[in-house]
């Protein structure tokens, strides 16, 4: 009785497993949502700076097969900050892009590795005591590695890590109509780490 018992647990078991990776045609439906807050204040003085950053990042992706997603993003980030003086500074910045993603399960176990490939057309602006100062448009490119966790058949945990990522842009200052273009390349595996939440239908 016992071994049938120990049996039909490896059996159920072994179904979830092999339940945990994607099929052809699931739809993954995700993203993360990042704020900080930060305060500073001046010694023996009333007077204070703050600011605060507020993101959303929804993802939709469609799976090839249990190995290739393919999909859509639209990264967001608001910003809102006023320093000693009162003086209000809003930012605003709207990445969306396309991404493919290949993931390894590894073994038997519901965690599986990814590496992904996104680009993305990014604008945005700034506005000092709600006049614009400054806007920006351009593109960016990025390949990172990470790691996915399959709670059930039907959600998932992600953790992004840094990776490789090129940005070109053109900022423009509105009060001289000048346009600077910039150039960044970033290497940060180390130094970010996204973490992220999808649902898998």
């Amino acid at each position: 009785m016992k071994k049938l018992i120990v049996m039909a647990a490896v059996a159920l078991f072994g179904t979830q497993v092999a339940k945990a990776q994607l099929s052809k045609g699931d739809v993954i439906l995700g993203g993360n949502v990042n704020v900080k807050t930060t305060s500073a204040k001046v010694k023996d003085s009333d007077a204070k700076a703050t600011s605060t950053t507020f993101g959303v990042s929804p993802k939709v992706g469609v799976a090839l097969n249990s190995n290739w997603v393919i999909g859509v993003f639209a990264q967001t980030q608001f910003g809102s900050s006023k320093d000693v003086n009162k003086v209000k500074t809003k930012t605003l910045d709207i990445t969306p892009g396309v991404f493919v993603r290949n993931y390894h399960m590894i073994g038997q176990s519901k965690f599986a590795f990814f590496a992904e490939a996104n680009a993305g057309y990014g604008f945005g602006n700034t506005k000092v005591a709600d006049k614009k100062t400054e806007s920006y448009n351009g593109f960016n490119v990025n390949v990172l590695p990470g790691i996915t966790y399959f709670v059930t058949k039907n959600f998932m945990i992600e953790g992004a890590f840094g990776g490789l990522g090129y940005t070109y842009a053109q900022n423009k200052n509105e009060a001289t109509g000048v346009k600077t273009n910039v150039s960044d390349f970033e290497f940060n595996f180390t130094k970010q780490l996204n973490l992220g939440v999808n649902f898998i239908f």
